[in-house]
């Protein structure tokens, strides 16, 4: 039977929700897209010379955009009512993900563009390039769609199976941002908190830091931290996540990092699984949640110090001493912990009533 058409004036109907199976989908079609996003990566990483916009690992990214571009269709599609505006159709939580699809797919046009005028970016220029900021942005609204979708949902009714998808839809979004800053991010560059002077017997010896790399460094853990962290805040302010996903949340990421660059370094995914349980260990023992804001701030205070911890001794244990002094990595852990705390103390403000209990 066809529905009446919208009449002029007439209230506008609340948007559809997806259900569990749909999201589902979407995080299916959003892996499709991280994997080529990733893969990508790693040629431009590990393979020099790159002179043709049209390669395997760009037919998996687009091919993987594709997928989320016809899927995310298919909701709106199955959702508008005749006489009824498209946007309207739009599920909830999704509007971000069809000016995602919008976003991703003119970004692409122009990435050609660019690279057809330019050449193929490496190194730090491909962070700068607008084309690659554009997918970049576009990428994230698309992947975050199953995060908004659990979020819009009327408190206390998130399923098991939504809060699933929410989670690693957070997760995705996160390795997506934490990409598009791989010149910044310590488990892909561990170059960036030490300083070598030229090779002497096949060894090269570790020198002090120069103020300049100690602020470089400082600022490629921060960027890291909130990569790696602001998924798990966000999840933490509205739900009580159990230890393993903050554990994950931190060691998935870093080891697609390392993936990213052939694992050229990596003793680092050991200091990743070291500190991911620790990270798990801090939720185990704080037991932190929504309506206990405390305790929420304490983990999230806690927990970035412990995680970087393994990291600083597997490079020390590698090169024999650190380039930067104690003064500076002890600051480093303490800054980490402070930028986490302001996070949490901006993201937890709800009432003790307002937990969500899947």
């Amino acid at each position: 039977m066809t529905s009446a058409p919208a009449l002029p004036g007439a209230p506008v109907p609340a948007r559809r929700a997806t259900t569990a199976a749909e999201d589902t989908l979407s995080l299916v079609a959003g892996l499709w897209l991280l994997t080529g996003t990733y893969v990508d990566g790693w040629a431009h990483n590990n393979l020099a010379h790159l002179e043709t916009f049209f390669t395997p690992w760009h037919a998996v990214l687009y091919s993987g955009f594709a997928a989320n571009a016809v899927w995310i269709g298919f909701l709106v599609w199955r959702r508008r009512r005749r006489g009824s505006r498209w946007m309207d159709a739009v599920p909830a939580g999704y509007g971000g993900a069809a000016i995602g699809v919008v976003l991703f797919l003119v970004s692409g046009v122009a990435d050609l563009a660019w690279h057809s005028v330019f050449g193929i970016e490496q190194d730090i220029k491909a962070l700068f390039s607008p084309s690659h900021l554009g997918l970049a942005t576009g990428g994230f609204l698309i992947l975050g769609a199953p995060f908004a979708a659990a979020t819009a949902a009327s408190p206390g009714r998130t399923t098991p199976a939504r809060l699933t998808t929410a989670l690693v839809s957070a997760a995705l979004c996160g390795m997506v941002a934490i990409f598009i800053l791989q010149e910044f991010a310590v488990f892909a560059r561990h170059g960036l908190i030490q300083t070598y002077g030229p090779p002497v017997g096949g060894v090269r010896p570790v020198l002090p830091a120069t103020s300049a790399s100690t602020i470089v460094a400082l600022g490629s853990f921060l960027v890291s931290t909130a990569a790696l962290f602001v998924p798990i805040l966000l999840a933490a302010s509205r739900w009580r996540l159990p230890a393993l996903v903050p554990a994950l949340l931190t060691f998935v990421p870093s080891v697609a990092l390392q993936a990213m660059v052939a694992f050229r370094d990596a003793r680092l995914v050991l200091a990743a699984a070291v500190g991911a349980a620790l990270v798990g260990l801090t939720w185990l023992v704080l037991r932190p949640r929504p309506d206990r804001p405390v305790r929420l701030r304490a983990a999230a205070a806690v927990a970035p110090p412990l995680f970087w911890g393994p990291y600083f001794a597997a490079v020390a244990s590698a090169d024999g001493r650190l380039s930067f002094s104690p003064e500076i990595w002890a600051g480093v852990l303490v800054w980490t912990a402070l930028e986490t705390l302001a996070i949490a103390a901006l993201l937890v403000h709800r009432r003790p009533d307002a937990l969500e209990e899947p």
